[in-house]
């Protein structure tokens, strides 16, 4: 019986976009082989080598790609150098998926693998998984009360947008494919504006000011600091937490893999064990993913499988969560000026007549400018669609164009942003608005 020795292919997660995946048979001259490939929903890989080329009839090699039509690959036979070389053409997919190579030795024709393969006519010679790739969301967002309902957007293209349309995405292989450091650049300008009240700057922002959100189900009830949770996975020190019977400004302050154990714990050391669970894909028993986490206040009472909401800010944290790295350059926050003209003629005085106050906020800190005005005078008080009071008294003449800045209705942020790497699963990065921008 001629045997069959080896079986060798990269067996590494593919690319969801799909790999060309080479292998080698090795063993004795003329021993003899087929092949079926299988993926997770049972169908089969159609071996485009098995098709007969005929130009002259429009029959072309076929792409590889997988069918419920059962197929298997044409016997082959080991050449005189005692290695079979073949190549495997896997496809894009639109989920994730997972491929079974069975090697069959064709006994008909007097083969058989070596032992240390296999004892029948069959050995199961590889699993491979194939990821989708992922994608990076980077989007604008105010969560706070103040004008998030008034707020408006307009995206990289000056097209009006919803809020939670203005969005840049940006799409990569998955770090469950590869770690390989990418530079992808996005340079983002997003444009927001109020129907209503004034826009002022707070401060600039910073590469924190970026959050996601995930959620999680508790395991057990209780109350107090400690939460226990059915899914720890991802979860950080100095995560922000908010759901029903967390406290306000609730953080993170320490994570424990597994569950208290109250019979081994000591008043100066918690034990936690980690529950075993059954991996149902796999058909393997697993470490569970619950555990505990301490909050940095207090709760009132919790529900078994109540839903609570876990916040991570800027690259370090969506980095621990889901391998997501990204940098930030030129990061800017800039409000347009305030530009009107005067309906009226003023001769020494301090009220100023225009034609709009839209965005223009009393305060020191917002400049009249203009031809006419004399030195550098603030805005002390605001008379809506009638007039400003300067803290100077000016002569304008009528008609003429004033600028305000300091206060608007209109601002706009730039950034521009390198993805390093692409996390195990897709994200969006929020920009916190609250956060950079005062409403008044």
């Amino acid at each position: 019986m001629k045997k069959i020795t080896s079986f060798s292919i990269n067996s590494s997660n593919l690319l969801g976009s799909g790999e060309a995946r080479g292998y080698t048979i090795e063993g004795d001259p003329k021993a003899a082989f087929s092949m079926i490939i299988i993926n997770q929903s049972g169908e089969f890989y159609n071996f485009p080598e098995n098709t007969t080329v005929s130009v002259e009839e429009g029959i072309f090699t076929p792409s590889g790609s997988f069918s419920s039509t059962p197929t298997r690959l044409s016997t082959k036979k080991i050449n005189n150098s005692g290695v079979y070389n073949g190549v495997i053409n896997f496809p894009a997919i639109s989920n994730d998926e997972k491929y079974t190579v069975v090697l069959q030795a064709e006994t008909y024709l007097k083969t058989e693998f070596d032992e240390s393969l296999s004892l029948n006519a069959v050995y199961h010679a590889a699993e491979i998984s194939q990821f989708l790739d992922t994608t990076v969301d980077f989007a604008v967002a105010s969560t706070g009360t103040t004008y998030a309902t008034n707020i408006a957007s307009t995206d990289h293209n000056g097209d009006a947008t919803a809020e939670a349309a203005t969005r840049y995405t940006v799409t990569g292989p998955s770090t469950s494919v590869t770690n390989q450091k990418f530079t992808q650049p996005i340079s983002l300008s997003w444009n927001v504006a109020l129907s209503s009240s004034n826009f002022v700057i707070a401060r600039q922002p910073v590469i924190n000011d970026f959050y996601f959100q995930t959620k999680k189900d508790t395991f057990s009830a209780g109350s107090g600091k400690i939460l226990e949770l059915k899914d720890i996975s991802g979860l950080t020190v100095g995560m922000a937490v908010s759901g029903t019977g967390i406290a306000a400004n609730s953080t993170i302050t320490e994570v424990n893999l597994g569950y208290k154990n109250e019979n081994k714990s000591v008043a100066t050391k918690s034990v936690y064990t980690i529950p075993r669970d059954i991996d149902t894909a796999s058909k393997s028993i697993t470490d569970s993913k619950g555990g505990t986490i301490t909050l940095s206040e207090n709760t009132t009472s919790q529900a078994v499988d109540r839903t609570i909401t876990f916040k991570g800010f800027g690259s370090s944290g969506s980095s621990a969560f889901n391998n997501t790295v990204f940098t930030i350059k030129n990061f800017n926050l800039t409000i347009a000026p305030v530009v009107t003209t005067t309906d009226a003629l003023v001769s020494g005085s301090a009220t100023i007549p225009i034609t709009s106050t839209d965005g223009i906020k009393a305060v020191d800190t917002v400049i009249m400018s203009g031809i006419g005005v004399v030195g550098t005078p603030h805005v002390d008080a605001v008379s809506a669609g009638v007039n400003v009071t300067s803290s100077t008294a000016q002569t304008i003449e009528n008609g003429q164009t004033v600028t305000f800045t300091g206060s608007s209705r209109s601002a706009t942020i730039t950034a521009d942003i390198e993805v390093e790497k692409y996390g195990k699963d897709n994200l969006v990065l929020i920009l916190e608005l609250d956060n950079i921008l005062t409403v008044e």
